[in-house]
């Protein structure tokens, strides 16, 4: 069972969160990794802190840039994240590695970032990486809305079940995740299945992002 964003490593495969004030050092097999500059800790110096997220991204252990993005009810103001998680696309971009949004009502700043990008890379004759906005739990319509744009999605423990039943009906890839919970990923697992009316095994394989956004990483 993959745990797509996690904080700490509680099994494996997962992908872990890794701190900017952390070095990257040897971690266990199947544990993948994430950097980036979250919104809560994006300050006037920020640009040395995309600086070192740069510099990790480079690692073959990092499979995605993130956790980062737009808080508007923590954080410093707007306009500095705005231009942080800016750089850090720049970053995903550079190092072809999709990012990890996180996002509290700043949908509409997202979205034009989002179309921001894939103009910039229409005009290069290139893809945009894909962005999947974690720990989601918005309403039906707000998810269409998204997929529309591209956005895939990880899950946590609260979540809208109308929601999840359509990702899960409409076959759009999506993931499942513990990130500071205190709930094992396999009961995250289960508490999806029960929801979904499903075999935890064939939702096991359906959420494995190895399949789908990292498959390329995939040695």
């Amino acid at each position: 069972m993959f745990d797509f964003h996690t904080h700490i490593i509680n099994s494996v495969p997962c992908l872990l969160n890794v701190p900017l004030s952390e070095s990257l050092m040897p971690y266990p097999e199947g544990v993948k990794l994430s950097v980036g500059l979250h919104p809560w800790d994006v300050n006037v110096h920020w640009k040395e802190s995309v600086d070192r997220v740069q510099s990790h991204a480079e690692s073959a252990d990092v499979w995605a840039i993130g956790e980062c993005g737009l808080d508007k009810v923590r954080g410093i103001e707007l306009a500095v994240q705005v231009a942080a998680f800016r750089a850090q696309i720049a970053v995903s971009e550079s190092v072809g590695k999709p990012v990890i949004v996180h996002c509290v009502k700043a949908f509409d700043e997202l979205l034009s970032l989002r179309h921001e990008l894939e103009k910039e890379c229409r005009m290069k004759g290139t893809q945009p990486q894909p962005w999947i906005i974690h720990g989601f739990r918005g309403k039906l319509e707000q998810a269409k809305q998204l997929m529309a744009k591209g956005f895939c999605f990880s899950f946590g423990h609260q979540y809208h079940v109308e929601t999840l039943r359509f990702f899960f009906t409409s076959s759009h890839p999506f993931f499942l995740e513990t990130d500071d919970s205190r709930l094992s990923i396999r009961q995250i697992y289960e508490q999806v299945a029960l929801h979904l009316g499903v075999d935890v095994c064939h939702l096991e394989s359906l959420c494995d992002p190895r399949q789908t956004i990292f498959r390329s990483l995939v040695s």
